[in-house]
């Protein structure tokens, strides 16, 4: 069998990329694998971060990786598609998860199918996050651009009815990613320490964390806001100075690598992620790998992973209330480390064959509409 994979991997530094190169090395197991990348994901100008590689990571790419796709480069996606329609695979596998680099795969998704390839979609995201309409519309025809699609959850696939009813959608949740173990480089600072993980962006909510925690100045509670930040962090950073709490509050605004992001997960007692909305989270299985409970909004992209008293609790979405108050049962209660055996069990669930197997099998998934007549069923 003959498998083209066509996303972003290693050097790139997203979750994304981390993502993609994993399934195409478990793929592997399964065939002949083609892993076709970026030699331009994002022009310089228009990343909203530093920089969007990391060559520290290159050794985890896939082995011989061609680095051919330039996002902007209409000749490139040409290039890429003829290439891949001569060699014939028997099936392409695409992430689907921003607008921008949307058009390139699309051509070369079309492309294929037009050869006879059977085209899947990992779609990370159904919906650009914080998007214009004609954002949500270009990730939109990546999509429709697919034969087939796998997603981490439910509301992704019920996401994916509204505009591809038709369309299987198989349903596997997010493996593990092969994160170091820690050294224990960094020193506690309270009985309950709480990391926020990850891209700060407005839609995550780090401003309802650090107003939760201003419920909870004087306690013996602190917490870290860890990643690099996207757009002018400068309200954020007046927020976090105002509060009563800002001494309980660290903000590291800034990448950091996996060896070092270790670090932060091992110091945790909980990860916190306050989202205003969500289709998925990359954090939710590193906090997983590293058995840490998460407390996360009650969202459909969370529900399925998130499991009340097993692997975290859920609080009332954009609530800082009821936020501050599960922290604070949790800092009483000292029953972070309780989870430690559902939290063992999710991990059992989350690997990359099982991953690889529903991509191969995705063709035979139920319908996006079937997701969401359930859903309706339920409610």
């Amino acid at each position: 069998m003959k498998i083209a994979v066509i996303g972003p991997v290693p050097p790139f530094r997203s979750g994304v990329a981390k993502h993609t190169g994993e399934l195409a090395k478990a793929l592997s197991a399964h065939g002949e694998v083609r892993t076709i990348s970026f030699s331009r994901q994002y022009p310089g100008l228009l990343f909203p971060g530093e920089d969007d590689r990391d060559l520290r990571t290159r050794r985890n790419a896939p082995d011989e990786t061609e680095y051919e796709l330039d996002s902007i480069s209409p000749i490139s996606w040409r290039r890429v598609a003829s290439d891949l329609a001569e060699w014939k695979p028997d099936l392409a596998v695409l992430p689907a998860w921003t607008f921008f680099t949307a058009p390139g795969l699309t051509y070369v998704s079309n492309a294929l199918r037009k050869a006879g390839t059977h085209v899947v979609s990992v779609v990370h995201n159904a919906v650009d996050h914080e998007g214009a309409g004609w954002k949500r519309a270009l990730l939109t025809r990546q999509i429709l651009a697919s034969d087939s699609a796998v997603t981490h959850n439910r509301g992704l696939a019920e996401a994916i009815a509204g505009f591809a009813p038709d369309l299987p959608v198989a349903v596997c949740p997010h493996p593990l990613f092969d994160f170091p173990e820690p050294k224990g480089l960094l020193r506690r600072r309270a009985k309950l320490e709480l990391l926020m993980f990850g891209l700060i962006r407005p839609y995550k909510g780090a401003d309802l964390l650090v107003e939760a925690m201003g419920e909870l100045a004087g306690e013996d509670v602190c917490v870290s806001i860890v990643g690099e930040m996207w757009g002018d962090g400068a309200a954020l950073m007046r927020q976090i100075a105002a509060s009563p709490a800002s001494e309980q509050i660290e903000l590291v605004p800034e990448f950091q690598s996996d060896e070092y992001a270790a670090e932060y997960f091992a110091r945790a007692d909980i990860v916190v992620l306050p989202y205003r909305h969500v289709t998925g989270s990359g954090v939710v299985p590193v906090a997983m790998r590293y058995a840490r409970p998460v407390i996360a909004s009650d969202l459909p992209g969370f529900r399925e992973t998130v499991v009340p008293g097993v692997t975290g609790w859920l609080a009332h979405p954009q609530d800082t209330g009821h936020l501050a108050s599960l922290i604070r049962e949790r800092l009483e209660r000292g029953d972070a480390g309780a989870l430690r055996p559902g939290l063992m069990a999710a991990r059992e669930r989350m690997t990359w064959p099982r991953f690889a197997r529903a991509v191969l099998v995705s063709a035979r998934a139920p319908t996006a509409q079937t997701y969401a007549d359930r859903a309706t069923a339920v409610a």
